[in-house]
């Protein structure tokens, strides 16, 4: 059992076989989770540069470099942000210290600023000032237990020497030599891993050849050849240099780290993409890996391909030539092999469009089109994508190619654009890729020493400024403090390194074992949220943003998964169904994203077995979904039944019941009929035993199989989003009137369902009769501000309430809804636009559920409105309460406007129906989380449902909460009303592109499976010991 959770809970199954081209024994790169611990001498680190954390730009003899130019000169970096100060590591050096030693980490990767120690190299000058601060920094991290990696150069050269001729000055060779001495001899006792270079591959093409980079020059053709080659040159004096004069004193280790990703074939079964991923992989590492790990000489594709495309009459290369000599001098110049890895890259050759659209040089040069696979997830770098076995395969690639050097992952990380705390997308990136690297070392025997995350903390990310985020520890950079706060990634990465990777939780003792799952799932899962939040909406006060929690529900809870009939059947005008308003919505044009229609959707009307078939696949108690109102009675002002309608029902239903599936059916998921709509909609009340009707040949066709029935979903979308603002059909914009108008009337329809079923069916069949209501749960902005708290349980009121008050309570309206409509309709008579039920009506509908049906997905602070706020809202409802709605910015939102990830707001909400409905029996009827893109890989959605359904498991077995069901919205990608299916729900991809609607399980998927079998999260501490060990 705990073997396959970690497998589950780490996602870390990949779903597609990839075949790597690039190693000799074609190893498979893609295989799943794989536990296993690295030696007590691996090295785990973090990454910096002087640069992007240091600031004081000017200060204490530093001179000028070409990123201080490059940024003040403006329009090179994002927001022309600059790193004048940037996290002001210069002077808080020392909280650098402090959060290294939180980590636990065994090196610190840094580097030097050449403009701070040698400002003038021309005349070489050494800057005590900035000998000094690095000495006072090295020494720290000594004295702190971590070994310092320091690299001598990582991108800001000292203008001056740009101004003298760059890097095409063959004088700076020595230039060159003179700063590493000084940094030998000033810092060598010190130091044991040095680095000559960070990334030539970035200075030569990004600076010289498209110019992106400092000093943004663009001469793609010539630059970055010559100057990569005075680089490589430089290198290896400063390697001779500490291996004659430092090495026998210092026994240190000076090498030089490359960027590279891995290059696969695009089809590994075609002979010219295995070629063309190994061309691209020598002209991008072996460019410089090849002169210093093999033989001192470019790689002889390179050469070759760079003087056929030089286009010279006399047939010589733009690629400079090293001499006899010079080969020699460059030859094994390293000690190690400096690995930067973040990403992938696929391969063909590359055709004559692709040729003409890239700049002729290098990238035309190597004659390879690089391209990714679209359905890889990308980072918020445009660059970055994630692809997790690239890092098996490019360590292989070095292991085959460069005789198994020693490797140091010097770099590896990933980006989001917002800083969160809760970077669970981070921690996922690293795990999988450190997971990967563990492969490499104890399947495939590469040789790695160590490992690096870039970076301690966000920094200056060069052109992109302040706006992609890379860091372990989140940086207020409009705070002059500069303070460095954990993330969840910091937490992650401090257990790896003191577990020394992922130990198997199948044979570690039961107490390590117990601390360090607990341990995991409270940090990984990006669980505790850092604020404490009462709920004010409950007597007792309870605190609902503790800590994950094990538990489990009892066998009679049922767990299952959701949809509705418009949203997943499609046949939209087959077999006799009519028109519904949201066809004529769709069809209307202009209301969908893209203009999209339901007019085949999942095609589940042609295609309900292959649902059966996920359904049982899954392992769910229940199954909810609606039925057609149209498709079964096509004209209800004539109520003839359309006996096609009933029976694509009747199978479905009943293959359910053939399964162990228990059906859950919505009678009314706001597809109204739209010749219903043409003639009244809801404010004519003959639409009442219209619906009564409708219900009736439900309960009498199908109510032998239906144990659970819900009468309406989300009542408060259809009158307010449908006739208040109009946002969705019937497109209606009235929000002052229809909105209550029409609720009075679906309430009255709910009511005549219940006592029909009570009357009629119940005796016969047993079942359960409710409806199912959406909202927030509603907290206070602030909780010791009793206005607050009143506006939270007033918005309360005026979203649930408005509908649960009269089934659940007194058969009327809340009190305070009543005062407050009424105070805002500024009528004479002091009348009110809510309409009121008559003594016999409050007598009819109160009392008329068997338990509660609740959709819950967020959460909203609550405030008085002020002026300004009730200006902006319509006139109406939102008026009406007199409540400001709104998120904390710190909350992680998803690709839905409305949607943001609040677990603890699932224990509010629950508490609240506890203590304002007396406890009635809950079932979750929706719950779920939108992507964009629908990646298998959905681990957010994972993060999301296992947040939501660990609060719901609290509010449960602590709060005493008498939930009784689970549903996860949805089953599968559907259409998602006016976002079409550009917003993504399922736990089952759907692919809209192909005409049969395959369902292929997600991540998700997979991981509801396993919470459904072991009924929540039972303690890891008491597994059955025949469990124990369970990998499928």
């Amino acid at each position: 059992m705990l073997q396959l959770k970690m497998l589950v809970l780490f996602f870390m199954v990949v779903s597609s076989v990839f075949r790597c081209s690039a190693t000799a024994d074609q190893r498979d790169f893609t295989d799943a989770f794989y536990y296993g611990v690295l030696p007590d001498s691996f090295t785990w680190g973090v990454s910096t540069a002087a640069y992007q954390i240091e600031g004081a730009w000017n200060e204490d003899g530093k001179s000028e470099h070409i990123w201080d130019r490059f940024c003040h000169e403006g329009g090179h970096v994002d927001r022309n942000h600059t790193g004048d100060v940037a996290c002001d590591s210069y002077h808080k050096w020392r909280d650098d210290i402090t959060i290294l030693k939180e980590l636990g980490v065994k090196h610190y990767r840094f580097s030097l600023s050449w403009s701070r120690i040698v400002p003038d190299p021309t005349t070489g000058v050494v800057n005590q000032a900035g000998v000094d601060f690095y000495l006072n920094l090295i020494t720290a991290v000594k004295q702190a237990g971590i070994e310092p990696l320091v690299t001598l150069f990582h991108w800001d050269l000292p203008q001056i020497l740009e101004d003298n001729g760059s890097w095409g000055n063959e004088t700076i060779i020595q230039q060159y030599k003179h700063y590493a001495d000084v940094a030998f001899s000033h810092f060598g006792h010190l130091v044991k891993y040095w680095l000559t270079f960070n990334e030539p591959w970035v200075v030569t093409w990004q600076g010289y050849g498209i110019g992106d980079y400092a000093p943004g020059i663009k001469q793609p053709a010539t630059l970055p050849y010559l100057y990569a080659h005075n680089i490589i040159k430089c290198h290896a004096q400063a390697w001779h240099l500490y291996d004659t004069t430092y090495r026998a004193r210092f026994n240190g280790m000076v090498s030089i780290t490359l960027n590279t990703d891995f290059f696969a074939p695009k089809n590994s079964s075609k002979p010219e993409d295995v070629e063309a991923a190994e061309r691209a992989a020598q002209f991008s590492v072996g460019w410089f890996a090849h002169p210093i790990y093999v033989d001192g000489d470019y790689p002889q594709v390179m050469k070759d391909y760079v003087q056929r495309n030089s286009n010279t009459i006399d047939g010589s290369s733009r690629l400079p030539k090293f001499t006899v000599s010079e080969k020699l001098f460059i030859k094994g110049t390293f000690d190690y092999f400096g690995l930067n890895h973040y990403s992938t890259s696929l391969c063909e050759p590359a055709d004559a469009a692709y040729q003409a659209s890239v700049p002729k040089g290098y990238l035309g040069d190597m004659e390879v089109k690089l391209t990714r696979d679209p359905k890889w997830r990308k980072a918020a770098s445009s660059y970055l994508y994630y692809v997790p076995w690239g890092m098996r395969g490019i360590l292989n690639f070095i292991r085959t190619h460069y005789n198994n050097t020693p490797v140091i992952v010097t770099e590896n990380g990933v980006t989001d654009h917002n800083g969160t705390l809760h970077d669970s997308f981070r921690i996922d990136y690293l795990r999988s890729y450190m997971n990967e690297l563990i492969k490499a070392v104890l399947i495939d025997k590469c040789n790695v020493i160590g490992y690096t995350v870039w970076s301690i903390m966000d920094n200056f990310e060069w052109a992109r400024g302040y706006t992609e985020k890379f860091g372990l520890y989140y940086v207020d950079f409009d705070n002059p403090q500069r303070p460095r706060v954990a993330k969840q990634s910091a937490m992650f990465y401090k257990g790896v390194i003191a577990d020394r990777g992922f130990p198997d939780p199948g044979i570690i003792g039961f107490e390590k074992q117990f601390r360090m799952l607990r341990l995991k799932m409270l940090i990984l899962l990006s669980i505790v949220v850092s604020s404490v939040f009462p709920c004010a909406a409950s007597d007792d006060k309870r605190n609902f943003t503790e800590g994950f929690y094990f538990g489990v529900m009892p066998e009679n809870f049922t767990w299952g998964v959701s949809t509705a009939a418009f949203q997943i059947e499609g046949a939209w005008n087959e077999d006799g169904k009519s028109e519904s308003i949201w066809d004529r919505f769709s069809h209307e044009g202009g209301h969908i994203a893209l203009n999209q229609t339901a007019d085949v959707s999942c095609d589940s009307y042609h295609k309900w077995r292959d649902d059966i078939t996920i359904l049982k696949e899954l392992g769910v108690k229940h199954y909810r979904f609606s039925l057609s109102w149209s498709r079964i009675v096509p004209d209800p002002t004539t109520g003839e039944v359309n006996q096609a309608g009933v029976n694509f029902y009747l199978n479905l239903i009943t293959a359910l019941k053939e399964a162990g599936i228990e059906p859950m059916v919505t009678l009314f998921h706001w597809d109204l009929p739209q010749i219903l709509e043409d003639n009244g909609s809801w404010g004519n009340e003959t639409i009442i035993q219209q619906y009564k009707h409708y219900a009736d040949v439900a309960f009498s066709h199908f109510g032998y199989w239906v144990k659970y029935w819900l009468t309406f979903n989300e009542p408060w979308v259809v009158t307010w989003s449908g006739y208040g603002i109009g946002e969705y059909a019937p497109g209606i914009k009235q929000p002052a009137t229809l909105p209550y108008l029409y609720a009075h009337t679906i309430i009255k329809c709910h009511a005549q369902a219940w006592h029909l079923y009570d009357t009629t069916y119940r005796p016969r069949f047993n079942g359960m009769v409710s409806i199912t209501l959406n909202t927030d749960f509603f907290a206070p902005k602030n909780s010791s501000k009793p206005e607050d708290v009143e506006a939270a349980e007033r918005a309360a009121q005026f979203s649930v309430g408005w509908f649960a008050h009269p089934i659940y309570v007194d058969g009327d309206y809340p009190q305070v809804m009543k005062d407050y409509v009424q105070r805002n309709t500024n009528s004479t008579d002091g009348s009110s636009r809510l309409p009121k039920f008559t003594d016999s009506e409050k007598l009819f509908i109160k009392g008329t559920f068997d338990y509660f049906g609740l959709n819950h997905y967020s959460t909203s602070l609550c405030e008085p409105a002020d002026a300004a706020y009730q200006a902006s809202v319509p006139k109406g409802y939102l008026g009406d309460m007199e409540v400001k709605l709104t998120r904390d910015p710190k909350w992680q939102k998803s690709s839905s406007s409305y949607l943001y990830y609040v677990p603890w707001g699932m224990r509010g909400i629950l508490n609240f129906i506890r203590t304002n409905y007396n406890n009635t029996p809950v079932i979750v009827t929706e719950n779920g989380v939108t992507d964009r893109n629908g990646t298998l890989l959905d681990f957010f959605r994972i993060q999301y449902i296992r947040a939501y359904i660990n609060e719901l498991t609290k509010a449960a077995l602590i709060d005493n909460c008498n939930v009784i069901g689970y549903t996860v919205w949805s089953i599968m990608d559907n259409f998602e009303w006016t976002s079409g299916y550009t917003q993504k729900f399922g736990l089952y991809y759907v692919d809209f592109d192909n005409p049969q609607r395959p369902r292929v399980a997600k991540q998700s998927g997979t991981w509801y499976k396993g919470v459904i079998a072991d009924h929540g999260f039972p303690d890891p501490m008491f597994p059955p010991k025949d469990d124990l060990r369970r990998t499928t």
